[in-house]
């Protein structure tokens, strides 16, 4: 979800498995992995986009009277929860009782700590403490944020629905792969990375219904997989940073964001750089698009073949 577009047909290898050109591996599997959300899988986007939509789009997203439609408001909690899970000297108990006072994010909470892809246990977390004191704190602020963010990113209804579910997966997937790459790999701040990674997923959401509302004015025009796959990588990265600003989150997570759009990006950019690498080949593996050999096979002609197979553990497990 970045600016940087390449556009390289795969190498077919003996045998017939498809390789591709390692520079261009991350964006050859984002685009796929964002035809198959949108339902485009079988179109094509060899015509080109339409650019007034384009520019309808941009312009939309760019006004300073915004609607909350298109700039959520930042989660009332955010700042108190990071100020906590912060402090070393934070109990679970005074963590958990901030997480309670808000029925929707507890209940949010504990569904995100209860699936494949947090899960710890073979039993059920049942409480707020208890998820707190299992998973530390490192665990429980990359929960926190992904609860906070969800509602805002599966609002979509009708047409959009399916693609809101299909993109809140990648994004689990792609925050979780980013910040345990930033902690392990970057030495850098995971909770940043993960952060950084959910704002990207959020704002690819508003970026669609940004262009679906624009679709939907007379004269009603198709959706054409070229305009909006051109929508989503000319606007998400900005709008990414625009609601970070608005939120007021780190300059550190802003500059990520920004590096993404980079050729060589460096740090916590390069950590989502890999997150969506990371998130576009399970999502496409699993559904059934690509197989685990060549989903494994793309992640090592990226970075070392070890880390390759640490984070698609990772992230290859079922979502929510």
């Amino acid at each position: 979800m970045h600016a940087r577009t390449v556009l390289v047909a795969p190498v077919v290898q003996a045998g017939g498995a498809p390789a591709l050109n390692p520079e261009a591996i991350p964006d050859v599997l984002l685009r796929r992995f964002l035809r198959h959300a949108l339902a485009m899988e079988g179109s094509t986007v060899a015509q080109l986009p339409c650019s007034k939509v384009v520019e309808e789009v941009v312009a939309a997203l760019g006004r300073a009277d915004l609607s909350a439609r298109y700039t959520p408001r930042r989660p009332n909690l955010l700042p108190q929860l990071i100020q906590n899970v912060n402090d070393s000297t934070a109990s679970s108990r005074s963590i958990a009782r901030i997480i309670g006072s808000d029925a929707v994010l507890a209940a949010t909470l504990l569904r995100i700590a209860n699936s494949p892809l947090y899960r710890l246990q073979r039993q059920d977390v049942q409480s707020i403490e208890r998820a707190v004191t299992l998973i530390g704190n490192d665990g429980i602020r990359q929960i926190i944020s992904a609860a906070l963010v969800q509602p805002v990113m599966q609002s979509a209804s009708g047409g959009d629905a399916l693609f809101s579910r299909q993109l809140w997966d990648y994004t689990l997937r792609l925050s979780l792969a980013a910040a345990d790459h930033a902690r392990s790999v970057e030495h850098e701040d995971g909770f940043a990375a993960q952060l950084a990674g959910l704002l990207l997923g959020l704002s690819a959401a508003m970026v669609v219904q940004a262009a679906t509302d624009v679709l939907a004015q007379p004269p009603s025009r198709a959706r054409e997989a070229a305009t909006l796959l051109e929508v989503l990588e000319r606007c998400t990265v900005p709008t990414a940073v625009r609601i970070a600003s608005h939120w007021k989150l780190s300059p550190a997570i802003i500059q990520a964001l920004r590096g993404t759009q980079e050729d060589a990006p460096t740090g916590l950019a390069r950590s989502l750089h890999v997150g969506q690498l990371a998130a576009s080949a399970a999502m496409l593996q699993g559904a059934g698009l690509i197989s685990e050999e060549q989903a494994l096979a793309a992640l090592s002609a990226a970075m070392p073949a070890h880390v390759a197979a640490w984070l698609w553990k990772r992230v290859s497990e079922r979502g929510e």
